[in-house]
């Protein structure tokens, strides 16, 4: 099977990161719309997507879709906050090259709902949906979820002081020992700065007892875990699937890893991801059934485990807990429509904390 998934490393777009990426001012959540029609850039019988996710993932994805499906999918992977700034560009030219998006965060949908950007379409494969995960009218679908945990180095940090709770983080034994990715930069940094600054009796206080403390700043999420791997750092607050890919990594290795989870007592942040089709009435009746039939097979069981097996969690009543999340795991969810009205406020104050001397 022809493999056609392309990593791109950077992508530089004339557009601000955060709504014009994954930021920006509030909005109604109502899909406006638009009277221009959208010319196709596509290819009668065959769909683009741009996906946030390892690229191992988007290949088994891409695979599955086809053995029943045949060669009718690209897939243009990136990462979250540059697949909300390609999208954010492209409509503002006039033209997504996009059929299907999947990945970033629901802050990003909101947006791109409210801008009309995103098509209707409510999956059958919606029908199995926890009800938690069951939002977005058909815009948008949540088809994985991730945990915000602390990610810590267990040679450098003894069982005694392992991390139990987010407050920790900010005492005086943590100094100088955490990295944390910056929120200017990624869009799952700016949904967990979200969900810290929402904890009760936490706010910026917290932020700021963070940087108090000498926080470290990282451009990706990524890029922090692999500063607690190397140990530059102890620990780390970052997404739970990242960790254990690597985990899982050093284990078909034979190496014993150097990383390991704290789950807070609090609750892990429950950050989810969607998948939406672009609103597009130009595109060929053929296609638009694909873009439902991918929507579909993502969200099917079949699509699902593939995800399982890198980390995600499931969205699906019928599917169980991937290796390495505790099957009691608590989750502390997100107001993201709060957080898409705050969403300037969250920028701007996380880089006045984090930048001020």
């Amino acid at each position: 099977m022809k493999k056609k998934v392309i990593s791109i490393v950077s992508i530089v777009l004339v557009c601000v990161f955060l709504f014009s990426g994954c930021g920006g001012s509030a909005t109604t959540g109502v899909q406006e719309e638009k009277e221009e029609v959208q010319a196709y850039a596509g290819k009668e019988g065959r769909i683009t997507a741009y996906i946030s996710g390892p690229d191992q993932m988007l290949k088994d994805i891409e695979e599955g879709f086809e053995e029943t499906h045949g060669d009718v999918l690209d897939v243009l992977a990136m990462g979250c906050g540059p697949l909300a700034q390609k999208v954010n560009a492209e409509a503002e030219a006039g033209n997504v090259q996009a059929d299907v998006i999947w990945g970033a965060e629901p802050i990003v949908y909101i947006e791109f709902q409210s801008k009309g950007i995103l098509q209707q379409y409510v999956s059958p494969e919606a029908e199995a949906l926890k009800k938690e995960y069951v939002v977005g009218d058909g815009f948008y679908t949540l088809c994985n979820a991730r945990y915000g945990v602390i990610v810590y180095n267990r040679e450098r940090v003894a069982d005694s002081e392992v991390p139990v709770s987010w407050q920790q983080l900010a005492g005086e034994n943590w100094k100088n020992r955490l990295a944390i990715a910056d929120a200017g930069q990624s869009a799952m940094a700016l949904a967990l700065v979200a969900g810290l600054v929402q904890m009760e009796e936490r706010g910026w206080s917290y932020l700021q007892a963070l940087k108090d403390n000498g926080v470290m700043l990282t451009q990706q999420n990524n890029q922090a875990i692999e500063k607690v791997a190397s140990g530059e750092v102890d620990a780390a607050i970052a997404p739970h699937d990242g960790v254990l890919r690597l985990i899982k990594k050093d284990k078909k290795a034979g190496i014993e890893s150097k990383l390991a989870i704290a789950w807070p007592k609090e609750g892990a942040l429950s950050v989810q991801r969607p998948i939406a089709i672009v609103a597009n009435k130009s595109r060929p009746e053929i296609n638009n059934e694909l873009c439902h039939e991918f929507v579909d097979f993502v969200i099917s069981p079949a699509g699902q485990k593939i995800a399982a097996k890198y980390g995600f969690i499931s969205v699906r009543n019928d599917q169980s807990l991937p290796d390495g999340v505790p099957k009691d795991v608590k989750g502390v969810s997100i107001d993201w429509n709060n957080a898409v009205k705050e969403a300037g406020e969250l920028r701007n104050e996380f880089d006045r904390i984090m930048t001020s001397k």
